[in-house]
């Protein structure tokens, strides 16, 4: 027999694998008949990849069995538990034990994790394979001791970094057990994927009754993809299916892909007395589907990129089936998909986009009334092909040294497109003067019958420009001369020409096929410099102040393209009186057409910008502090224009007051009086007085950070939402998440536009709002955030969004309300925050219109 008083440390080996390394605090005694050493205190084994600690271990050589379990302290508490290590997997129980050489062990009373969960077990045992049985168990996330939730199982089988089985078993909450109960249940480990069952959740609604919502089945295909099938069944008559999958290929793209599909009965009940808007009555059947598709290619010279960015689907699958206020309230949607390739040794680029946008408007039915149609374009398809700007020495293989004349570069771009759309002209928007008959725009159906009518309405062009630069002239040191040419060019398909219906007042339109081309060519040149002015002021904490003026002078010419000799325009008449106006033969098309008219133009602008250099310290460190980022003239004075020379002065401020309050001023002077509402072609400066321009519109903008720091925190920590809901399709509201650990954060802001009355000559408010966001953190578990508008023009509030978010350690509960408006709705959420047990929630939701959310 063998002992030791203090810690010991010894090696032995026999009919085992590798060598067992031992140690104890107290001391290590020996038993040589029996072959079984006992350690005492603090004791510890090594065995590979094993490792075992507790207040007592006994290892008996003759069986090949560790055997481990705690000791009593003076009050009778269990103290020093048996804590295995088996690589990842962590065991701790009050007794246990291990064969070493059949690796297979029994726990009493244990604890074990696997990945971001833990099993409590009153027996636990161990094959060789290293699956874990456990009988009696409890599963759950939950890192206390006492878990304040967990999945009971009578059985469960533990296959480690992979999954986790258990026979029937009940969901057990703060001690008090639910009905919520299946007869097995499936959990992959985070460490792989793995498929299973997404459980659905239940509820009720004036629109679908009784419900089952997002159950179905989630399958992890390969490392790459994997997909998702969920379906809703509603009791009175309706239901709904979703597949939605993502993916990812590592250095190269990544995306998400997802088809929606619902069926609402319609009911005669359903929205009565709550909104007249006919979307969000449901007194019909509605089937309504949604695609979404989002690619993103990752950037790599020399290669091809791919992206796609689609949304689209039924005219009203957003207002009646959407979670979210941005979706429900948009009008319109778009979707893009390109390819584009460019070379870093070759100048040349090129693209090839498919878009489309579809667009709920009203328009009047046979009967008068105004009914919500869906107007869709597309582009079919929008190709590019560009060469980058290139000096023409390098073209013969001549050295770039900086000379002036390298400054002369030219290029080339090509476009070609072709439009299509469900929106059929009547042809007032050709500005066709004579039409008196009741005719208007007309959005129709997408369907085999109409299609031929569609792209007859449709409309292609090729545009060309070639870009020319000429450098860059400094001109007694302290000017900047730039001259300017440029050319484009368009071809279209046809074109028309225009002639009075005998008999009539209209006008009608003969089109003419085949190519057609139009062109345009300018020149200008420009002068401009930089002109500095700097008070000296020596104070406590100001040095000096700056003021920096930045006035550009620039003269461009181009030839009046309306003559008739250049075929673009045809003059048509106006009125019975003899009157005529000019009509583009393009009117409508796609493509740039030639504005008519000579310009000889003079154009200015005049830039100030306004700083203070300020001490911050007294060691004579110094910083600049703007006091006006901007602040900007501009107009032109058309020298060749018959009339209306002098166009509107357009000025613009921005600054940033006490250097937390932004403020953005902008609006338009007319230099021109107005007699009985019509502009004339008087200057306002020769009727008398010191008015020299009037103002025509105004738009202003200011917005206050209160708590600048906790912004710069919350922008800082870049922290997402908690893995808490599916990754798929995932929608975040305001009470998703929020930080706890930023107090409080408010901001301001205070929109406003004007515009003058010509008649009354008075500006009058278009528009004025005020809103406030932010959030509040009650204690270090409740936070709330919030957001709203106030139209102080038309004195109601606007969309209002509050969320409330309480952390409950392993759980968490968001409330997201909107309490006013059409949109009105509540959604009470109560989620696991492990991404393990993501889809094990309480949900309840309601919505003014009787759809939850």
């Amino acid at each position: 027999m063998v002992s030791s008083p203090d810690t010991a440390n010894a090696k032995a080996k026999g009919d085992i694998e590798t060598t067992i390394n031992y140690k104890a605090k107290d001391s290590i005694r020996y038993d040589a008949v029996s072959q079984i050493m006992h350690l005492y205190g603090d004791a510890h084994i090594d065995y590979g990849e094993i490792a075992l600690d507790a207040g007592y271990i006994q290892i008996n050589w003759k069986t090949n069995l560790i055997n481990a379990e705690g000791i009593l302290d003076s009050a009778g508490v269990l103290q020093n538990k048996p804590l295995f290590k088996n690589g990842a997997e962590n065991y701790q129980a009050e007794r246990m034990a291990y064969n070493y050489k059949t690796k297979k062990g029994r726990v009493i009373g244990a604890v074990t994790t696997q990945g971001e969960g833990y099993i409590h077990a009153e027996t636990i045992k161990r094959d060789s394979l290293g699956s874990i049985y456990g009988r009696h168990a409890r599963y759950t996330t939950c890192d206390l001791e006492h878990p304040h939730f967990y999945i009971k199982a009578s059985k469960m089988k533990v296959i480690p970094n992979d999954r986790v089985v258990a026979g029937p078993f009940h969901l057990v909450f703060a001690d008090v057990p639910t009905p919520i109960g299946l007869p097995f249940g499936f959990f992959p480990s985070p460490r792989k994927r793995g498929s299973g069952v997404i459980i659905p959740t239940f509820g009720e609604s004036n629109q679908q009754g009784f419900y089952l919502r997002d159950g179905g089945f989630y399958w992890a295909m390969n490392e790459y993809m994997d997909m998702r099938i969920t379906g809703d069944i509603f009791s009175l008559g309706g239901y709904g299916a979703r597949v939605q999958s993502t993916y990812t290929k590592r250095y190269k793209f990544s995306g998400n892909f997802s088809v929606s599909h619902t069926y609402n009965k319609g009911s005669e009940n359903i929205g009565v007395g709550r909104t007249t808007d006919a979307v969000y009555n449901y007194n019909t059947d509605s089937r309504d589907i949604w695609i979404s598709w989002s690619h993103q290619p990752i950037t790599r010279p020399g290669k091809g990129q791919f992206s796609a960015s689609v949304n689209a689907g039924s005219q009203f699958y957003n207002q009646r089936n959407s979670t979210t206020a941005q979706n429900a309230l948009s009008p319109a949607f778009n979707s893009t998909v390109s390819y584009r390739k460019s070379s870093p040794n070759s100048p040349i680029n090129y693209g090839v986009t498919i878009s489309q946008s579809q667009t709920t408007r009203t328009q009047r039915n046979e009967a008068g009334e105004l009914v919500p149609v869906q107007q869709m374009s597309f582009t079919l398809p929008d190709f590019s092909f560009g060469v980058a700007s290139q000096s023409p020495i390098e073209w013969f293989g001549g050295t770039m040294t900086g000379r002036w004349i390298e400054g002369i570069r030219i290029g080339y771009s090509l476009n070609a497109r072709q439009y299509v759309t469900n929106n059929i002209s009547s042809g007032n928007s050709l500005g066709f003067p004579f039409t008196t008959a009741r005719v208007r725009d007309t959005v129709i159906a997408i369907n085999g019958s109409n299609l031929a009518q569609i792209f007859r309405n449709a409309r292609t062009s090729i545009n060309h420009d070639i870009p020319i630069t000429l450098g860059t002239v400094s001109l007694f040191k302290h000017f900047k001369v730039t001259p300017g040419v440029s050319y484009s060019e368009s071809w279209f398909t046809k074109k028309y020409t225009y002639r009075t219906k005998p008999g009539t007042n209209l006008l009608e339109a003969d089109t003419s096929k085949g190519l057609q081309r139009t062109y345009q060519y300018q020149g200008s040149l420009s002068f401009s410099t930089n002109l500095y002015g700097i008070a000296q002021i020596k104070g406590k904490k100001i040095e000096a102040i700056r003021h920096t003026i930045t006035p550009n002078v620039s003269y461009s010419w181009r030839p009046d393209f309306g003559r008739e000799e250049y075929g673009f325009y045809q003059r048509v008449q106006r009125d019975s009186l003899g009157n005529t106006q000019l009509l583009s033969r393009f009117q409508g098309l796609e493509g740039n057409v030639p504005g008519p008219g000579l310009t000889s133009a003079l154009s200015f602008s005049i830039s100030n910008n306004v700083e203070m250099k300020v001490k911050t310290d007294s060691a004579g460190v110094y910083k600049k502090v703007s006091l006006i980022d901007a602040f900007n003239l501009s107009g032109s004075y058309n020298m060749a224009a018959d009339s209306f020379k002098l166009s509107n002065i357009n000025v613009n401020m921005s600054t940033k007051l006490f250097n937390n309050v932004g403020v953005t001023v902008s609006g338009s002077f007319d230099p021109y009086q107005y007699i009985n509402g019509v502009r004339r072609n008087i200057y306002l400066a020769q009727g008398g007085g010191f008015r020299l321009a009037r103002l025509m519109n105004l738009n202003f903008n200011t917005g206050f950070e209160f708590n600048q720091q906790a912004r710069k925190q919350q922008a800082a920590s870049g922290a997402a939402p908690p893995t808490n809901l599916p990754a798929l399709q995932r929608t975040v509201t305001a009470a998703d998440y929020v930080e706890f650990n930023i107090p409080w954060t408010l901001s301001v802001d205070l929109t406003s536009n004007f515009t003058r009355d010509n008649l009354t000559d008075k500006l009058v408010n278009n528009a004025t709002s005020a809103g406030i966001n932010g959030s509040v953190t009650l204690t270090d578990k409740w936070a709330v955030n919030y957001t709203t508008s106030y139209d102080l023009k038309n004195k109601i509030l606007s969309y209002t969004n509050i969320g409330i978010v309480r952390d409950l350690h392993c759980w968490q509960m968001s409330i997201d309300w909107v309490p006013f408006g059409v949109l009105q709705r509540y959604s009470i959420n109560i989620n696991a925050k492990s991404a393990l047990l993501q889809d094990l929630r309480i949900r309840r939701s309601s919505s003014a219109t009787g759809r939850p959310y």
